[in-house]
């Protein structure tokens, strides 16, 4: 039975295996070693073996029926007879009980079994030691009695007198009358047919809805609630589902719009097609809320009050075979509602605290108009990006007669709960009569560092950024069990950003072109290719597609065309093109383990077999792709 592994091989894959995160064996062993027995001259006959390892129990405490993709945690002993200091691996498995009730003396291959645990014994000495190990319950089992069975020296590393009894085994007493060790679980049986709504995350902190009317200078175009729905399916028979969005009003429920990236428009629901296997769906969604459906809403509102908005998002099974769950397939949000009123009187701090909606009054008063969008789209744990874009325009028509032009994007990501701030610049432009507070400043921020800062304050001044990059940074790391494989992954991203900007003031105080563009995409690296075990990264991820354009003046003129009297004359126009996040991420490991086999009701060894496995980390279509103008209006006031 002895197989011979050549140690180089041998050596790789206990390395590769070494680092599997189910548990601390170290800080969880027991050692009493017995001292050892002399065997008499009687005792030949029934000699013991002088080298043999063994697991001799395997149990798991009380345990109430398991959810898949839970974890619970398995205690094992093992014996060590002939050898001191040695690492050896053991892998564990479970195997379906309801399999081993129907076998009879012909070897039948067991179909319903799983490994889920592997990994390495190190410096084990000789005598008897308990571990234990924490074992996450598989999304694809079927569910039932199910028992975890261990194979220790799997690839016969160590040559023993006794192997029969590394696992389960016919040709082993007392194995061969179901006496091997195993311990039992109950996981919930699946559901033959059943989608689910588990949760639903907003990308904002809050709703800031401007007040109706007021919709001046904006496209029809707009993001008012961006996220994701996280879902999950259960069975065999795939299908088409829809998926609804309603707001509560007044006590009752009003259906909203979502943006569709593919036809460009807005429609009354998403059709989604669920992945098999994913067990993590994130749907994505873009809500805007109709002209009718706001000046509702803004009636109910008391802005005395904190408040918050409800959603309620419904998927409906569209395919033949109809779901008989149905209670699982609503899942409700709030989120803090406000509304930006635009108030005249408010100073310049409280407006750009106020940040959402823009504002200008008439007369000699000041005028300021402002327009920024802050959305961001994805889980943090593993992928997410967000955008902040902001424009203003700020004119002081008495007094040290001046104006003010700002303009910021930032482009920030999530991996693995790390965040970065991929792209940030920033313009702010100013110029007054008195020649004081006249000049500009910029900075830019590429990868969490400062890249330049140009500042300079001076009575006429004109200056113009035409800047490239191609980037390629790893920007986090994290490690995943990929089924039994550990496996260690970096992440980051790579692409190109710059920007094209012009800004001056001679008469005029003036900025156009792209603040910016970026064109990033997510990458993975990591992996393991050895001769039982094989790992890698599998992506095709657009992390982000973002041009943002300024263009905005303001001028002062004793006389112009079409008007004889001195004035002030300002415009102010900013446009968004953004494709955020579209594509697949995930991870893949391939084994050639064992394959089990039964026969009398006995689990065992019987040969090798490839299994591969999928972790999506990321599935998702393109949430926004549109194209609009977030803010545009000029205008002129006579002085």
């Amino acid at each position: 039975m002895r197989r011979y592994v050549h140690t180089l091989v041998a050596g790789a894959l206990l390395t590769a295996l070494s680092g599997c995160g189910f548990g601390d064996n170290d800080d969880h062993e027991i050692d009493f070693t017995p001292p050892k027995e002399e065997v008499s001259e009687g005792d030949v006959g029934t000699e013991e073996p002088q080298s043999n390892i063994a697991i001799t129990e395997i149990s798991t405490g009380p345990l109430d029926v398991l959810e898949p993709n839970s974890t619970f945690r398995a205690y094992y002993d093992v014996h060590v007879k002939g050898f001191d200091d040695i690492d050896v691996d053991v892998h564990f498995y479970l195997v379906h009980a309801a399999e081993l009730d129907e076998s009879g003396e012909t070897e039948v291959e067991i179909d319903e079994v799983h490994k889920v645990g592997a990994l390495e014994l190190v410096s084990v000495r000789e005598g008897d030691h308990t571990f234990d190990i924490d074992i996450t319950v598989p999304n694809d089992l079927i569910g039932g009695h199910y028992h975890v069975v261990a194979q220790i020296d799997p690839h016969d590393d160590h040559a023993e007198d006794l192997e029969d009894d590394n696992h389960p085994s016919v040709d082993h007493e007392p194995f061969s009358e179901g006496d091997f060790p195993f311990a039992d679980i109950q996981v919930r049986v699946l559901e033959n047919h059943d989608y689910k709504l588990l949760g639903a995350e907003f990308g904002q902190e809050a709703l800031i809805l401007d007040v109706p009317d007021t919709q001046d200078g904006t496209s029809h175009h707009h993001s008012d609630l961006v996220g994701f729905i996280e879902a999950d399916y259960e069975g065999v028979d795939l299908g088409d589902s829809v998926i609804t969005a309603e707001v509560m009003v007044n006590g009752n429920w009003v259906p909203t719009h979502f943006w569709n990236a593919e036809t460009q428009g807005y429609e009354d629901q998403i059709l989604h097609t669920f992945t098999a296997g994913l067990h993590d769906e994130h749907i994505g969604f873009d809500i805007a809320l109709d002209d009718e459906l706001l000046k509702t809403i803004h009636d109910g509102y008391d802005a005395a009050q904190e408040q918050n908005l409800q959603v309620r998002f419904t998927l409906t099974d569209t395919g033949t075979n109809a779901e008989t769950i149905t209670d699982n397939n609503v899942i409700e949000a709030e989120i803090p509602l406000y509304f930006f009123s635009g108030d005249e009187g408010v100073s310049e701090e409280e407006s750009v605290a106020q940040r959402g909606g823009p504002q200008y009054s008439v007369g000699l008063a000041n005028i300021k108009l402002e327009k920024s969008f802050d959305k961001s789209y994805g889980n943090k744990s593993k992928f997410s990006v967000g955008v902040d874009l902001n424009g203003q325009l700020f004119i002081v028509p008495t007094g040290d007669i001046g104006g003010r032009v700002t303009g910021e994007g930032t482009v920030e990501a999530y991996f693995f709960n790390a965040k970065n701030t991929l792209f940030s610049i920033s313009y702010d432009g100013s110029a007054y009569v008195s020649g004081f507070n006249t000049g500009y400043a910029s900075e830019m921020i590429i990868f969490n560092n400062v890249v330049f800062e140009d500042e300079k304050y001076t009575a006429k001044y004109e200056k113009s950024w035409e800047k490239k990059w191609e980037e390629n940074k790893v920007l986090a790391q994290a490690r995943f069990t990929i089924g039994p494989v550990p496996m260690s992954v970096e992440a980051g991203v790579n692409g190109s950003l710059g920007f094209e900007l012009t800004v001056g003031y001679n008469a005029e105080l003036y900025a156009e072109g792209d603040l910016f563009h970026v064109d990033f995409g997510a990458f993975g690296r990591g992996g393991i290719d050895l001769a039982l075990v094989s790992a890698g990264v599998q992506a095709v991820l657009t992390l982000i597609d973002n041009t943002f354009a300024l263009e905005s003046n303001a001028g002062f003129a004793l006389v112009s065309s079409g008007n004889k009297n001195p004035h002030i004359y300002y415009g102010i126009e900013l446009k968004n093109d953004l494709d955020v996040i579209s594509g697949k991420f995930g991870l893949y490991a391939k084994t050639v383990g064992v394959k089990w086999c039964k026969k009398w009701g006995i689990p065992y060894p019987c040969g090798k077999k490839e299994t591969k496995y999928d972790l999506w980390l990321y599935q998702t279509k393109s949430v926004y792709n549109k194209s609009w103008t977030l803010y545009s209006k000029e205008d002129e006031i006579e002085l």
